[in-house]
């Protein structure tokens, strides 16, 4: 009797706590009412806490609520993402980022494509706003942190992958560095709007390179000279100064497998000269009189047409 006393207990108690909270469909209704009358009134943010309340008491509700709830899961990320542009007002951009991502994340559910683009975008420029005062201040480190989060959030962001790139390069990461440069002036190549950072990435790889490059010459490490002109193959200086520390480091062979294309990439006059009467001297040294006499035949510009006719001359008498 005791047991089954008890159990009449336990069970009128369960039917009470099961009365007090249910709810109907009508009330949720209501509920979505409010929070309708607040978007109107273009309370968005105001909104978001009621249109959460609207979704928990549709989800107890169950299949007689679901197409209020439905409705309020779809209105869900808009209103956040609202509150998120509310938060870049007011530059506040730790809440902007949460409640882009919060949008980002219930839209994702949603399988909402567009609005998941939308906030990973907003993300994407939050971030490189920020790292672009990171970088203006010099602080490359910070500057990279915050380039890369944005980068993650949006990987077609061109203007962002140049930015990071140059972060790389300002640490040294040189590798990393010209992998996002040639994305970007692939980006250039295909799409027009995408020139003016192709160009700049370009320009910027470049530079780079030519001073790493110069940096390892210097060191006399022809091995990493002929791995940062690989980077910048069409760049004229580049070239010349891989010719110049072979032929300095006596590695004729470099300046023999290299001539043609540093020759090739020159633009000014001078500067083939320059290359040409290197490639002739690498060329005698080996053995390749006839290679040697074409090469300096080329030398009609610059400090060395002298020297070259010289060399021609001797080469000649000693045939």
């Amino acid at each position: 009797m005791k047991q089954i006393k008890l159990w009449g207990m336990t069970l009128a108690a369960a039917m009470l706590v099961i009365g007090a909270s249910a709810q109907t469909k009508e009330e949720v209704g209501l509920k979505m009412k409010e929070a309708g009358e607040l978007i109107n009134n273009k309370k968005f943010v105001e909104a978001i806490p009621v249109l959460e309340e609207v979704i928990k008491m549709g989800q107890a509700v169950g299949a007689d609520a679901v197409d209020i709830t439905t409705e309020a899961q779809k209105m869900l990320p808009q209103l956040y993402l609202q509150k998120g542009v509310v938060a870049v007002q007011a530059k506040k951009m730790d809440e902007a980022i949460a409640a882009f991502e919060k949008a980002e994340n219930l839209a994702d559910l949603q399988g909402d494509v567009m609005t998941t683009r939308k906030a990973g975008r907003f993300v994407s420029n939050i971030y490189m706003a920020i790292g672009v005062n990171s970088f203006n201040a010099k602080d490359y480190a910070k500057a990279l942190e915050s380039f890369q989060k944005g980068l993650a959030q949006d990987t077609a962001n061109i203007q962002l992958a140049y930015f990071t790139a140059k972060s790389y390069a300002e640490l040294k990461q040189l590798d990393k560095a010209v992998d996002l440069y040639k994305q970007v002036i692939a980006a250039g190549a295909e799409n027009s709007k995408y020139e003016k950072q192709a160009a700049s990435a370009q320009a910027d790889m470049d530079n780079y390179m030519l001073v790493a490059a110069s940096e390892a010459a210097q060191a006399g490490d022809l091995e990493k000279v002929q791995t940062y002109v690989a980077a910048i193959p069409k760049n004229a200086d580049a070239n010349l100064l891989l010719i110049q520390t072979a032929n300095n480091l006596k590695k004729y062979d470099v300046v023999v497998a290299n001539g043609a294309n540093a020759y090739e990439a020159q633009t000014d006059e001078a500067k083939k000269s320059d290359v040409a009467y290197l490639t002739g001297v690498a060329y005698q040294n080996k053995g390749n009189n006839a290679k040697a006499t074409e090469w300096l035949t080329k030398v009609t510009a610059g400090e060395n047409v002298a020297a070259a006719k010289q060399l021609k001359t001797d080469i000649a008498a000693a045939q």
